[in-house]
């Protein structure tokens, strides 16, 4: 499963449950092909700080997201920020995860126990991305290539037809 050749050949904007236009941002691949659908979450509603994600037919169940996705020139990947403890009387617990939606797979890029990490953008054939950590002086901008991450893990398939959840 190496490399990180780009091909996404599927028109799958069909597959997305119906859209709320008020709550609701649509991140369009930039080959139009695919979208990233980001969906206000029960607690947050008011506020728009936590996000649900829906992904081509990929299952993220209950997870939480953050409002900001990239994706790739070439439209296989997407990164994104994911909420591992919300509670905001502590320091938030987040990770930056890269979803290679042609093969259905998730990598988790960086785990940040106590601050903030967001992507950026894509180049050529990295993610770039901030971090800012309990400790650290600054922010950091940093670079990884999607080529030498690892810990890929399948992903589930969303529930088709009706019954499916965001």
């Amino acid at each position: 499963m190496g490399g990180s050749r780009c091909i996404v050949s599927k028109f799958v904007h069909s597959l997305l449950p119906p859209m709320n236009q008020l709550t609701d941002k649509k991140i369009a691949s930039p080959d139009k092909r695919l979208e990233a659908r980001l969906a206000p979450t029960d607690g947050s509603v008011w506020d728009l700080s936590h996000a649900s994600l829906a992904l081509r037919d990929l299952s993220f169940e209950t997870r939480i997201f953050g409002w900001n996705g990239v994706w790739s020139s070439c439209s296989r990947y997407f990164a994104i920020n994911e909420w591992l403890r919300i509670d905001t009387a502590h320091c938030p617990d987040m990770q930056l995860v890269v979803i290679d939606v042609q093969d259905g797979r998730e990598c988790v890029v960086e785990h940040v126990s106590c601050g903030f990490v967001e992507p950026m953008y894509f180049h050529d054939d990295a993610v770039k991305y901030n971090k800012l950590a309990k400790g650290m002086d600054e922010r950091a901008v940093i670079q990884r290539r999607i080529g030498e991450l690892e810990g890929w893990r399948p992903l589930p398939s969303r529930p088709s037809g009706r019954d499916a959840k965001r």
